[in-house]
């Protein structure tokens, strides 16, 4: 990464209302956090937790298999992890603003028309590059804004991020049961389209790349005592300068790109599958999508208290640990078949589950640092979502064959538990040293 990069740009202003009243109090990175947070709910539109719960109604309209409809997943993967590789250096670069005003109005469009479609390959298409550019785009500008604009309280602020995902979680399905009775699946799209204009298109007003930009400094720290105090310093320390190149040469690096990998691949073939799951186990679909809404709520907890216990606990031991609570859920969920055992799952997942996404998302910024977080995450976004996609699609495969899910959660549970012990693994490394070569 280039110097220039690391130098705050031409001095930009905070937006006009940050500036003013009782804003103007608190440290613009927290408003920023809650922007992020919108931005993230608006992402959920395309999440496997939304698909899964459409699924009946896209069978029960066009009689497409469960394999079809995830092979959604495969497209969005794909293409996801192609836009990654240029998204993560844009945002470094330039900030996020411009990244979300073009996702969010291509999102929004993308809805309306997913509620004309008539065959697969449409819903192919449009589905995929929806999910596409939410896992590349926003996830990516959200990840990359948090990482600049704290260092100490990132926990705490990605851990906010996780409200506005959860919350997503939670109400769209309950938006897409509205517009099915409403009319049906054309209403249910058009509603989660309209959400996402009026939920989304804020966000971009307020963010700006680096809070040095605007004449701050990360967590609110004063200017005047960034180098002078042991506790500034201490500050600057503990956020290392990593270029890709370095990091990728690390032990860490892959351990963690391994660990996080497979929660990603086994996190979305749960959250895709959690709908069908209960509705071939005898629970009613609408008892399902309401237990689905019940595990996102309790994923918001999960997530503020996920953030939390980053600022307590190292990302290599707090991630680990919150796997494992994980893993012992998806045994509780292979034996799910009654309404209250369905309430009890979606409360411990999605206390679970809400709080590793944090974790997740600051684990390379906490071991890499701010400077290359776009860079880094356009080389692990790639295989990272490859995977996310072809678990779904394989879950749908092993459920169109098997007429059970069983044998496929139980290789799940192998999996969480091979990346609790990856991240495990992955000690920090020692920040790079670099000489300076003086020519004479």
């Amino acid at each position: 990464m280039s110097a220039m990069d690391r130098r705050p740009r031409r001095r930009e202003r905070l937006p006009g209302l940050l500036r003013r009243g009782v804003f103007r109090r608190v440290f613009a990175g927290w408003w920023i956090a809650a922007a992020a947070s919108m931005s993230s709910f608006a992402a959920v539109s395309f999440f496997n937790p939304v698909l899964g719960a459409i699924t009946p109604e896209l069978q029960a309209e066009y009689g497409w298999s469960t394999a079809s409809i995830a092979l959604t997943m495969v497209v969005g993967g794909i293409g996801g992890g192609a836009i990654a590789t240029f998204v993560g250096p844009i945002a470094d670069r330039y900030g996020p603003r411009m990244l979300l005003f073009g996702s969010v109005g291509i999102v929004a469009g993308l809805l309306v028309g997913l509620g004309f479609i008539s065959e697969l390959w449409q819903f192919l298409l449009l589905w995929g590059l929806g999910r596409g550019i939410t896992v590349a785009v926003i996830d990516i500008a959200v990840i990359v804004v948090i990482a600049n604009w704290f260092i100490r309280r990132r926990g705490s602020a990605m851990g906010m991020t996780m409200v506005g995902t959860r919350s997503g979680m939670m109400i769209f399905p309950l938006v897409i049961t509205a517009g099915i009775w409403l009319g049906g699946l054309r209403e249910a799209f058009l509603l989660m389209a309209l959400l996402v204009i009026l939920i989304g298109l804020l966000p971009p007003l307020i963010m700006r790349r680096r809070p040095e930009d605007v004449g701050l400094h990360p967590d609110g720290q004063r200017p005047g005592a960034s180098v002078s105090t042991g506790e500034s310093q201490s500050l600057l320390d503990s956020d290392p300068d990593w270029t890709v190149r370095e990091a990728m040469r690390t032990r860490a690096f892959w351990l963690l790109l391994f660990g996080t990998t497979m929660l990603m691949t086994v996190g979305g073939s749960v959250n895709f599958t959690f709908v069908s799951h209960m509705t071939q186990n005898g629970i009613d679909a609408d008892t399902a999508r309401s237990a689905l809404a019940l595990w996102a709520g309790m994923g918001i907890i999960g997530g503020v208290a996920g953030g939390e216990l980053r600022q307590r606990l190292a990302v290599r031991y707090a991630l680990p640990l919150i796997i494992c609570v994980t893993t012992s859920s998806l045994v509780w969920f292979v034996m799910t078949d009654t309404i209250w055992m369905a309430f009890v799952f979606a409360i411990w997942h999605g206390l679970a589950f809400g709080a590793q996404l944090p974790l997740n998302r600051i684990s390379f910024p906490d071991y890499f640092g701010r400077y290359s977080v776009g860079r880094i995450r356009s080389v692990t976004a790639p295989p990272q979502l490859l995977l996310n996609a072809f678990g779904p699609f394989v879950s749908g495969l092993v459920i169109d064959s098997r007429g059970s899910y069983d044998l496929i959660y139980f290789v799940f549970i192998g999996l969480l538990l091979t990346a609790a012990l990856s991240v495990l693994l992955a000690r920090r490394p020692d920040a790079p040293v670099r000489t300076l070569s003086i020519n004479g």
